[in-house]
């Protein structure tokens, strides 16, 4: 029986070798933002420090300026990016890119509230970037894995090799990646900006 499972949770080659290279274009993007804002110069962190005392006490008082489909839209915008990429053979380079970029803009503005605030910060980051990530990063990664399969299978054939299918994404796993990604937005519009307001007494 356990044999059987684990059969069953064994990714092909070609997928776990798909996997390894979108982690490590998004790690690399992580280390990118957190030593972009470990270089940043004392004027510049000072500025900062003005910025997001202010959000925080926009929040405090709930007065941030979002709104639902502003919301959806920044998390839906990745993952319709990587279905794009996936249909071209540009997948192979535009989705480690895509994932890279994804990396920055989630290490980079957690990396600013640790950066200004010291442990506390990473209280509003968890909130803001940890939580919706805890829903929109499996999702993109099971998109991404595909896509780029195919348009590994895509580039291929192009160069006069053979392929298997080349849309290895399914109905089912399109479905539950956009309900994902829509389930982080409506976290982010409606329980994040509750949490902060809590976390902006011990914060500020």
């Amino acid at each position: 029986m356990g044999s059987k499972l684990r059969k069953k949770w064994d990714l092909p080659l070609e997928r776990r070798s798909a996997l390894a290279i979108l982690a490590v274009s998004f790690l690399m993007g992580g280390g990118g933002g957190c030593l972009f804002i470990a270089l940043s110069g004392d004027g510049g962190i000072d500025e900062l420090c003005a910025y997001l005392t202010g959000y925080l006490e926009l929040a405090a008082e709930n007065q941030l300026p979002r709104g639902l489909w502003a919301v959806l839209w920044g998390q839906l915008k990745y993952l319709l990016a990587a279905a794009v990429l996936g249909l071209t053979a540009l997948g192979v380079i535009g989705l480690p890119v895509l994932f890279c970029v994804r990396g920055f803009f989630l290490s980079f503005p957690a990396a600013c509230f640790l950066r200004v605030f010291g442990g506390r910060g990473l209280l509003p980051a968890f909130a803001l970037f940890g939580l919706p990530a805890l829903l929109w990063a499996p999702a993109l990664f099971l998109l991404g894995t595909s896509g780029f399969c195919s348009s590994r299978r895509l580039l291929g054939r192009t160069l006069g090799e053979g392929g298997g299918s080349l849309f290895p994404v399914n109905w089912y796993q399109a479905g539950v990646c956009l309900c994902l990604s829509l389930t982080a937005g409506l976290l982010e519009f409606w329980v994040v900006p509750v949490l902060l307001r809590g976390m902006t007494r011990v914060v500020l």
